[in-house]
This record gives C-alpha cells, sequence and structure tokens, in this order.
C-alpha cells in the first residue's frame, strides 16, 4: 500500500522478494486479486487530513474514468463535483459515508458518482474498516459497484405503481357514489375502506360497492356488494354490476326479482368471477313512527346482517341465497324485516369478518356481534338508538383493533336506522 507521497500506480504496491514465506506468498496473492477484481475499488487514508484515496485498483479506472494520477491524494467527494447543478441531492448519502468511517464501522451506501465524462452512475459502496496489527484503523477499503441499471429499474417500476395507484384510486371512485341521497324516514351511515398492504399502502382496486336509489314508486333500495378478484378487471366486472343493480332496480318491483335479472344480465359480464349481493327496500315514510310495512330484504350470496334491537341482543337476518355470475337463474329469496324505532340493521361485505390479525385469525361472526352488544342500548320503543355513525365506527374500530398494523381486505359497511319521530 502506497502513502500519498509515493507514485500513483494503478493496482499499486511493492513487489515481494522471491521465497518470503506462506504468509506474504497469501499477502501477494490477496494483493493480486484485488488488483484483477472486476469490481472498483480503492483505499482511504482515514488517519490523514481529508482522508484521501492512497490507492485504487484498474477497474476503478474502468468504471470511473478517471486514472490513478487523477485520484490518488484526493477524497473520493470529487466524485459527487457538479451533481448538484443537475438536481441530485447526495447530502443523505455523504453524510451516511461520514457516520461509518467516525464509527470505524461497516456499511453499504448507494450514492450518485460523476465519471470523468460527465456522466452519472449510481454507485453501490460498501465500505469495510481495514485494521492495522497493532488493531487500529486506519484504512478505509471501498468496493464500488455500478447499480445504474438496477435504480432505472426500479424508478420504472416506480413509476408504473404511481400511475397504477392513479388508475385504481380513478376507479375506486367510481364504484360508488359521490352522495347519497336522503331517503324519508330512514338514517344511514356508510364506511368504505378499499384493501391495505403490509406497508399501509393503499392494495389494488377493490371489488366492494354500495348504492342506494329512491325510486318514485314510495320505496327506497340500499345495495352492498362484493366482485370476487381485484384490479382493474374486477372494477370493470363491478362497475357492470353496479349500473346493472341500478338500472334493474327502477324497472322491476322488490329486491329478489330484480337480483334474479339482473344475475341473467352479468352472467356472461362477470365471465369467471362471482358477486354478492344485499338488497334491502325500504318504505319510504312521512317520519311519523309508524309501522315500516314493505321493509325486506334479499341475499344473492351476500354475508347475513346484523340487526342490532334497542332492547336485546344483535342476530343475524335474512336467508341466504345463490350467488350472481355463475347462475343465470339464481335460487333468492325476500323476507320480510321488523326494525323498531331505536334498531339497527348492519350490513358489511366479508373484508369485516374475514379481516385477520397478525397471527391469521380470522375477526369472524362471534366478534361482530360482540362488538355490536357492547353498544348502550336505550330500551325498547326508544326513539334512537346509539346512531347509526356510532354503529358503523364501533365495528371499525373492533377490526382495526383486531388487525393491528397488518393489512386489510376491501372492507365496506351500511347501517340503517328508522330516523326518531
Amino acid at each position: 500500500m502506497r502513502t500519498p507521497q509515493s507514485p500513483a500506480r494503478e493496482g499499486g504496491g511493492p513487489a515481494l522478494a522471491p521465497g518470503a514465506g506462506p504468509a506474504r506468498s497469501l499477502d501477494h496473492l490477496l494483493a493480486s486479486a484485488v488488483r484483477a477484481a472486476e469490481q472498483a475499488v480503492c483505499v482511504a487514508d482515514v488517519s490523514l487530513p481529508d482522508e484521501p484515496v492512497v490507492w485504487v485498483n484498474e477497474a476503478f479506472t474502468r468504471t470511473t474514468g478517471f486514472s490513478a494520477a487523477d485520484t490518488v491524494g484526493r477524497n473520493c467527494r470529487f466524485l459527487q463535483d457538479g451533481l448538484s447543478d443537475l438536481g441530485y441531492d447526495t447530502r443523505a448519502p455523504a453524510a451516511r459515508i461520514r457516520s461509518i468511517i467516525q464509527s470505524r464501522s461497516a456499511g453499504t451506501v448507494l450514492i450518485p458518482n460523476r465519471r470523468r465524462d460527465g456522466s452519472v452512475f449510481a454507485n453501490e459502496l460498501a465500505l469495510s474498516p481495514l485494521a492495522g496489527e497493532d488493531g487500529v484503523v486506519r484504512h478505509y477499503v471501498a468496493v464500488q459497484r455500478d447499480v445504474t441499471a438496477r435504480v432505472q429499474a426500479q424508478d420504472a417500476r416506480d413509476a408504473v405503481r404511481a400511475e397504477a395507484a392513479e388508475l385504481s384510486d380513478h376507479l375506486q371512485r367510481q364504484l360508488v357514489p359521490h352522495r347519497l341521497p336522503d331517503v324519508p324516514g330512514w338514517q344511514l351511515a356508510v364506511r368504505y375502506h378499499p384493501a391495505t398492504r403490509e406497508d399501509g399502502s393503499r392494495g389494488e382496486v377493490s371489488g366492494d360497492f354500495y348504492d342506494l336509489r329512491v325510486l318514485p314508486t314510495g320505496r327506497a333500495v340500499a345495495v352492498i356488494g362484493d366482485v370476487s378478484g381485484r384490479g382493474p378487471q374486477a372494477a370493470a366486472a363491478t362497475a357492470a354490476l353496479r349500473w346493472a343493480v341500478r338500472g334493474v332496480l327502477g324497472v322491476v318491483p322488490g329486491p329478489a326479482e330484480a337480483l334474479r335479472q339482473v344475475a341473467g344480465a352479468v352472467h356472461d359480464t362477470l365471465d369467471d368471477r362471482f358477486a354478492t349481493v344485499a338488497a334491502v327496500q325500504l318504505p319510504v315514510s312521512d317520519g311519523t313512527g309508524g309501522p315500516a310495512a314493505g321493509l325486506s330484504l334479499c341475499l344473492a350470496g351476500h354475508p347475513r346482517p346484523v340487526l342490532v334491537p334497542a332492547d336485546g341482543p344483535s342476530r343475524f337476518v335474512g336467508t341466504p341465497g345463490m350467488l350472481l355470475g355463475p347462475f343465470l337463474d339464481p335460487d333468492l329469496h325476500e323476507v320480510p324485516l321488523d326494525l323498531r324505532p331505536g334498531d339497527h340493521l348492519v350490513l358489511y361485505t366479508d373484508g369485516v369478518t374475514e379481516a385477520a390479525s397478525p397471527t391469521r385469525e380470522l375477526f369472524g361472526d362471534e366478534r361482530l356481534l360482540a362488538a355490536l352488544d357492547a353498544l348502550p342500548r336505550t330500551g325498547s320503543g326508544a326513539d334512537a338508538g346509539p346512531g347509526v355513525d356510532a354503529v358503523a365506527d364501533t365495528v371499525l374500530a373492533a377490526v382495526a383493533d383486531h388487525v393491528g398494523d397488518g393489512p386489510t381486505d376491501d372492507l365496506t359497511l351500511v347501517v340503517l336506522a328508522r330516523s326518531p319521530r
């Protein structure tokens, strides 16, 4: 290893005397291996002012374009000269390099470097302390690797992901109404949470949807559904299903018959996908608190909603029916509901009950009922229970507590209650 005062020499170093012994032969072999390495290697003396480079191999010259004479005696930061004028910010990686050297530790840093011809490359710099026989670190070995292609590929992937995320956000917004109409005599709360990944970022576009349509026949229909799969194709299938449901509800009486008509309309559109839908027919009232005649529920493969009474335990309601998509004429059942003042009806997608804890335990039906039973009750015949927003937020909080920081699936809630007198 040369000093700054010795002649600059790529792959330099004193020749060994013949017959110097096994230890010197091994040292000579290692020195030859470093000189011949395909990776750029340089050595800096960190005991001297400004920590100058004292040795480089030939691969360093091939990678950077700078010869040993250009490099030896200078701090390696000259490889960043002029980069700030080109828009590169090297402050963070340079600080990381200083921290590694000052602590006499090893580490790897990714930093942009400039070649002699002015071109820029991404340098993955592996730093290792080199201790002398007395154990004192006076030199650092830096192995450089040009990873420009890898960084460019990562940048391209990031750009594609950003574009896909933007598309997903746009598609997601098209799957649900911007606002829901008011229904005389009813209160409504909606919670709509697309899937998240392990890092908490937005997952691919979901297949969940919901809608509420007030019809001129003196009734309204609330709908919640879920199409299997995710991504743009699932979004397209979901949009087709949502608009088919919306269109049929306006011309076909009763949610069961409407969903049968939809099954035939979307049989080919869904292709190999399937969908679950719950539709609740609501009689439009004048808010007098009279009997809610005409209230009914139809389930097409969808999880059964939960009825939260004002004065009793929560329970599942409705009769399961067949999925939409695989069957042209599914077997569906429309059942009447009795929803009194103070009662709440909770509709949800399977992202609620299938939410998984860090140990992969599902939230499940029992936890859902327990969360709803923990709500304060106001007693039979009360004009108002805990409120639709409180019910929806209670379920969300219970699911979030169960999942922790883990990922979630698409999750949608629709809570209905009769307006107080």
